[in-house]
Order: structure tokens, then C-alpha cells, then sequence
């Protein structure tokens, strides 16, 4: 009897390893090809991106391996420095605007029930366009004289035309608000389905022991939304930290270098230039610098209640 039980669950165990082997097989199957394309696309290229950026490459001959010479020269040059405050000016001042504004959005949404799903809808049209076709729009709207949008809305308050993007002063705030308009019903989207995961029941609580709406908001919305808050923060700062078609667009860098960000910078000393290894030095500084700004984001992110759910 006792070595019919021990037959039987030995049999057993064998049974369900088969059935494990057999699952890890399948699901290898699956997610293989799908893990051998994102190696090939992402990995790989990155890879050969450091390789060349030790290297002297000039319009696509490689002359040779230098180190870190591209490096040292890089951090050397102090338009490279200011390239790396304007990309940080440009990437933290769209952030202040964009995600107070999808929380806002979010929340407004929830509120409107399916008139907010079709408002949405309409606000997720310049996300959806491509950077080129918005950053030709925006030039549209901002020509300096009666026949732009904004020219015209000045001519109406009797304001002399005012040309945003050669402005010094004007150029960078005005990429920064083009930036947030294309960018956050993206945001907002996300928010939206983080709001939805909060039970509501924990409001009814909160009234209940006379919380009112800004302490309900502080104590439970925002750190319940902190993991989602973290993904729209990161995804922001990625998109804005490495944006440059509509920079090239829209101001080519200027006027006098006033929004040339480290992405355009990458994009003139690789492909204006043909400096292939100085290039693709900007452009493994510029992942370095994503990657520091997105742990700083989980430090402070993932302390909050939500993010450890």
C-alpha cells in the first residue's frame, strides 16, 4: 500500500514537471521572437552606438580608435554644457506644466463620464500627429503678422506682431508650451486609468472622518497615483530630454543657440557634421542622463504607499 502511494505520487511529480517544461517551452516560443527583435532594434544598435563613439568616425569612415577622446572633448566644450541646461530647462519646465495639467485633465475626465472619453479623444489628436507636420502647424500659427493665429490675436489687442521663435527670451518658453499642447492628453490617458484603480470607498471613508477635497486629494489620490504618476514622469522626461524634430522644425536650434537642447546638438554633430563618434558620445551621455533622471524619479516616487502595491 505504501509503495503504491509513494508509485503514485512519484508519478505525479513527474506529471507536473512535464507539464512546467512543456509551459516554459511554449512560452519561449512566444516571447522569443518578440525578445530577438527588441535585441536586434535596441540592444545591438546601442551597443554599436559605444563602440563608435570610442572611435573616430567621420562621414561614415572610421579612422580609428581613440578612447575616450570624443568624451573629453565633449566635456570640454562649453556649448555641449549649455546644450545639456537647455535640454534640462526645456525637459523640467514642459514637466511643471504638462503633468499638473493631465491631472487635471484626468480628473475632469473621470468626472464627465463618456463626454470625457470623447473630449480625450479630441485632445489626443497632436499626440497622434507627427513632430514634423506639428512643428510646420505651430509656424503657421506663430508667423508675425495678420495672417498667423497668434499675429492676428495680437493685431486684435492692437499689439505690434511679435515673432516668438527669434525672440532670445521668447523662443525656448514657446517650444516648452508647443512641447506640453502635444504632449499631455498623453499623460492624461495614463492618470485617467490610475484614477480608476483608486476605490472610491476610501473617499466615503475620508468624508466620513470630515477629511475635505485638497486633504482627500494629498492623502489618498496622490499616493495611490504614484505609480502611475512615475511612469507619466518618466515617459514625459524621455520624450521631452530627447526631443528635436520639432526643435528642427521649428527653430533649427536658434535664434543665437537659445534652444539648441543636447538632442539637437546630437543631431547637427552627427548628421550635419558627419562626426558619427562624437555623436554617438552626445548620444550615450544623453541615455546616461535619462537613465540618473528616471532612478531619481523611482527614489522619490517609490516611497509612496501606491508604488509598493
Amino acid at each position: 500500500m505504501t509503495t503504491t502511494v509513494i508509485e503514485t505520487s512519484v508519478d505525479s511529480s513527474r506529471a507536473l514537471h512535464s507539464v512546467a517544461r512543456k509551459t516554459k517551452i511554449v512560452g519561449s516560443a512566444l516571447v522569443g521572437p518578440a525578445l530577438i527583435l527588441v535585441v536586434a532594434i535596441n540592444v545591438l544598435p546601442a551597443f554599436y552606438g559605444f563602440y563608435l563613439s570610442l572611435r573616430q568616425v567621420f562621414f561614415f569612415a572610421d579612422e580609428g580608435y581613440v578612447g575616450l577622446q570624443n568624451y573629453v572633448e565633449l566635456f570640454r566644450d562649453p556649448f555641449a554644457w549649455q546644450a545639456v541646461g537647455r535640454s534640462l530647462v526645456f525637459t523640467f519646465g514642459s514637466l511643471a506644466i504638462a503633468v499638473p495639467l493631465a491631472l487635471v485633465s484626468a480628473m475632469g475626465i473621470r468626472r464627465l463620464g463618456n463626454w470625457g472619453s470623447i473630449l480625450l479623444t479630441v485632445l489626443l489628436v497632436p499626440w497622434a500627429m507627427s513632430p514634423i507636420v506639428v512643428a510646420l502647424l505651430w509656424k503657421w500659427i506663430l508667423v508675425p503678422s495678420p495672417g498667423g493665429l497668434v499675429g492676428a490675436i495680437f493685431a486684435a489687442f492692437g499689439v505690434p506682431p511679435q515673432d516668438l521663435l527669434t525672440d532670445p527670451l521668447l523662443a525656448m518658453p514657446t517650444l516648452i508650451l508647443i512641447g506640453v499642447w502635444r504632449n499631455f492628453a498623453f499623460a492624461a490617458i495614463i492618470l485617467t486609468g490610475g484614477l480608476g484603480q483608486i476605490p472610491r470607498d476610501l473617499y466615503k471613508a475620508a468624508a466620513v472622518d470630515g477629511l475635505g477635497a485638497w486633504e482627500a486629494f494629498r492623502k489618498i489620490t496622490l499616493p495611490l497615483l504614484a505609480p502611475s504618476l512615475l511612469i507619466v514622469i518618466s515617459m514625459l522626461t524621455i520624450s521631452y530630454f530627447n526631443e528635436v524634430q520639432t526643435i528642427i522644425g521649428l527653430t533649427g536650434g536658434g535664434p543665437i543657440r537659445q534652444t539648441t537642447t543636447l538632442g539637437y546638438l546630437l543631431y547637427h554633430t552627427g548628421f550635419v557634421e558627419l562626426d558619427q563618434g562624437r555623436g554617438n558620445a552626445i548620444a550615450i551621455v544623453m541615455f546616461m542622463i535619462n537613465m540618473l533622471l528616471i532612478a531619481l524619479y523611482i527614489k522619490i516616487l517609490g516611497k509612496q504607499p501606491g508604488a509598493a502595491a
